[in-house]
């Protein structure tokens, strides 16, 4: 059980990392929740998770035995389905942002600066660019202190602003809770709330670093040709009411429907393993 639990785990924690921490489609006039996912690229990046916990799977160290496969193929089936977290994601957002908020960040994505960062997304979010990206991402992110340390800096502000390492550690960790206790429960072995977590962290040693060094090597790729203006323009713009507002409401929503995702899956894996019926 414990070297199939704690992969497993990992790979639901790491789901909120597989997310793009930004936007990543062209901008386009928006004045509702739903409208402004969907020119920020949000719409895009939920129908990215699905398919990234199955390629984290496939490419784990030590691959498990074919009836596991088999396992998590069905219980994939379904599973981070995009239209129906995205409904509930847009549910949870309903009247959490003034007319005056939607306003600001509809006007933003359909600037030219928010048009040349989603361009940018665009192209760093493509299954190509990804290797591309965590490689080049590392390197270029090593130079920053000696080359250019404002520029490091500001990229730092930018993940501070939106709490990506913060949210992104409570989101996985609540993710891999509601999944670990759910396959525990199925397999006949519950355990108390402290020892869940005191198992879910000890498998999970170097969750916020390896956080902080994806967002920051992540922000040096995508952003390395923008300008130094520019980029301020984009902090201010994450900085701002509107922006922060959005940013707290959705990543909030987002990682409460993804954990109901993740304890979903744990179920459905365990019934496909013959450990519980459905």
């Amino acid at each position: 059980m414990p070297s199939l639990v704690s992969p497993l785990t990992r790979m639901a924690l790491m789901l909120y990392c597989l997310a793009p921490l930004f936007a990543g489609t062209v901008a386009a006039p928006a004045q509702t929740i739903s409208e402004i996912n969907k020119a920020n690229g949000f719409h895009e990046m939920l129908m990215s998770i699905g398919p990234g916990f199955t390629a984290a799977v496939k490419s784990a160290p030590g691959m498990p035995p074919q009836k596991v496969q088999d396992a998590l193929a069905a219980a994939m089936e379904g599973a981070f389905d995009p239209e129906k977290m995205e409904a509930a994601i847009e549910a949870r957002m309903a009247d959490r942002l003034s007319a005056k908020d939607l306003s600001e960040l509809a006007s933003f994505y359909a600037s030219p600066l928010g048009k040349q960062v989603t361009a940018l997304e665009i192209q760093a979010s493509s299954p190509q660019a990804r290797e591309a990206k965590k490689i080049e991402g590392a390197k270029i992110l090593g130079e920053l202190p000696s080359k250019d340390p404002a520029r490091l800096a500001l990229y730092r502000k930018m993940m501070d602003d939106i709490s990506a390492v913060d949210t992104g550690e409570a989101v996985g960790l609540n993710m891999g809770y509601a999944m670990l206790s759910e396959m525990l429960g199925a397999a006949g072995k519950p355990l108390p709330d402290d020892q869940v977590m005191a198992l879910l962290r000890k498998q999970t040693e170097g969750l916020r670093r390896d956080i902080d060094n994806d967002a920051m090597e992540s922000a040096a790729y995508i952003y390395r040709d923008m300008s130094m203006a520019d980029l301020k323009l984009y902090e201010a713009f994450l900085a701002s009411p509107a922006g922060s507002r959005y940013y707290d409401q959705m990543q909030v929503a987002l990682g409460a429907v993804m954990t109901d995702e993740a304890r979903s899956f744990g179920h459905r894996f365990f019934v496909a393993l013959g450990y519980r019926k459905a």
